[in-house]
């Protein structure tokens, strides 16, 4: 019987066998383009491993969520002298194809598009470049299911962070202290909930951050005084609110020198996190096969502050019932789907009051949880790497990447919903996705996953339509590419077509 293989690498000819589930052996990519770690989960997997032991069926990241897969992509994106900083517009996510099958499925296709499209006007597609390799892509600021950003190691005294700050705020034990990370985590009642963090703003010598300062350095801490808290301890410091987070007052923060828990004497405790009110996740995302974006989210729906409805969250199975008998429709099943989600932050109470600090100067800024440190043993990664960019955060399964994009908007009185990040970078014929540049500094960490497509049976289930696409897969994968709309020589060195760039690609494929 045919199991699933999937494999990372660099591009279409460089891959390797993934540790599908193991989230403390994220699959490393290190070329003159692009530093980074590749994730990929899968759920129910029963496929190829590297060394040939038994696969790992499932993973924690999945409870309480209808999602079938998702690839985690962390990374840098070099710098190379006389060449210019990639921009928004050119950095893209989706799916090319070796070739495009005779008999390939138009109906499903047409489908997903017109839904894509919806969500995510940038989504484009070509089934006969230059090159004779198909494509569908999407800027990468536009299409993933979340995106965020943090500084790289050797940034870290340039690094600008907010957190929104009270003294009376409650306090828990086992949480890490001071972390820029955006992460969500499974609680004790086995939801998904996300976790205090300081939003990063930018880098100092970046005009926009360098502007924002000048104009908020009201919020920075007195000159001498480590943080503005009230005992001027840095690890006091409450993380900033998200959507459907309690909110808590403010701090904007700059950096000196990494510390450690020993500079603090001792553990130091955070606020609490709240909780969020559905443990069922959203589905936003590119198509199952074709990889353009599908579902907006709902920060009503999502621990993460912003998400899509679950097909089998109790507010999609009530809100949208089909009467019997009823015809389908696109719009029937938009409306089913929900695909208008749209986040809003709350108001700050009278006892908040904001506060910036360099990233350094926090009392841990890069370490993760100890568990995390416990479970990632078994990843070493390359000295390369490690020095571009740090420790792997995710090891952790119960840990999970979410959505922070204060260093998009630099609007910390407004956190900014997935929906609003996606529909900034399309409005206006793709204007701020143009003038976005990703800055070589900078750690990006996106996500995507989809709740219709089962890799390990190539079943697809869109809406009304379920059909198993295997047969127009047998002789080529489906794979993800994070790749440059700029063209290069081929990868493997021979002589043809020049190509897209590519920074990582991702495949899954049945194979006896």
């Amino acid at each position: 019987m045919p199991r699933l293989e999937v494999r990372v690498g660099s591009d279409r000819f460089h891959t390797e066998v993934a540790w599908v589930n193991h989230t403390s052996r994220p699959t490393e990519i290190d070329t003159p383009l692009f530093a980074g770690r590749v994730l990929v989960l899968v759920r129910n997997f029963d496929g190829v491993t590297p060394d040939g032991s038994p696969p790992k069926r499932d993973a924690k990241y999945f409870e309480g969520r209808s999602r079938k897969f998702a690839i985690l992509i962390e990374g840098r994106f070099k710098q190379r002298e006389g060449v210019p900083l990639y921009t928004g517009d050119e950095v893209q996510f989706g799916s090319d194809f070796d070739y495009l099958p005779a008999s390939f499925p138009m109906g499903p296709f047409n489908l997903g598009m017109k839904i894509s499209h919806a969500i995510d006007p940038a989504t484009y597609y070509e089934f006969k470049p230059p090159h004779g390799r198909p494509y569908i892509m999407s800027p990468y600021t536009a299409c993933m299911n979340t995106f965020c950003a943090y500084p790289s190691p050797s940034a870290l005294s340039r690094a600008v962070v907010l957190s929104h700050h009270s003294s009376t705020d409650p306090h828990e034990d086992g949480q890490e202290r001071g972390s820029f990370i955006p992460t969500e985590e499974v609680n004790q009642k086995r939801k998904w909930v996300e976790r205090p963090h300081w939003s990063f703003l930018g880098l100092k010598g970046d005009p926009r951050v360098d502007a924002f300062l000048a104009s908020h350095s009201h919020l920075l801490p007195p000159s001498g005084t480590a943080t503005p808290s009230s005992n001027g301890n840095a690890s006091h410091l409450a993380p900033p609110s998200r959507p459907n987070l309690n909110q808590q007052p403010s701090s904007l923060a700059l950096g000196t020198r990494p510390k450690s828990a020993s500079d603090e004497g001792g553990e130091t405790e955070t606020p609490v996190r709240s909780e969020s009110p559905s443990p069922t996740d959203g589905t936003n995302g590119a198509e199952a096969i074709w990889g353009a974006p599908v579902f907006a989210q709902h920060d009503s729906q999502h621990a993460s502050g912003s998400s899509t409805p679950s097909a089998d969250s109790p507010a999609s199975a009530t809100s949208k019932k089909k009467k019997s008998g009823s015809r389908f429709s696109l719009s029937s099943l938009m409306g089913a789907l929900d695909v208008s989600g749209s986040g809003s932050s709350t108001p700050k109470n009278d006892q908040e009051h904001d506060h910036l600090l360099m990233a350094d100067q926090l009392a841990s800024p890069v370490e993760g949880r100890k568990r995390a440190q416990s479970v990632g043993v078994q990843y070493k990664p390359k000295a390369e790497v490690q020095e571009a960019l740090g420790e792997w955060r995710f090891a952790d399964e119960e840990i999970d990447v979410t959505e922070d994009t204060s260093f998009v908007f630099l609007d910390p009185d407004h956190p900014r919903s997935i929906a609003q990040r996606r529909k900034h970078f399309c409005v206006d014929n793709g204007k701020h996705r143009k003038e976005f540049t990703y800055d070589p500094d900078i750690i990006y960490t996106a996500s995507f996953f989809v709740p219709y497509f089962d890799f390990n049976t190539f079943d697809l289930k869109l809406g009304p339509i379920g059909m198993n696409v295997g047969s127009y897969f047998k002789d080529m994968p489906v794979r993800y590419t994070l790749r440059s709309t700029r063209m290069a020589p081929r990868p493997d060195g021979k002589e043809g077509p020049m190509e897209e760039e590519v920074f990582a690609t991702i495949s899954f494929r049945l194979v006896d």
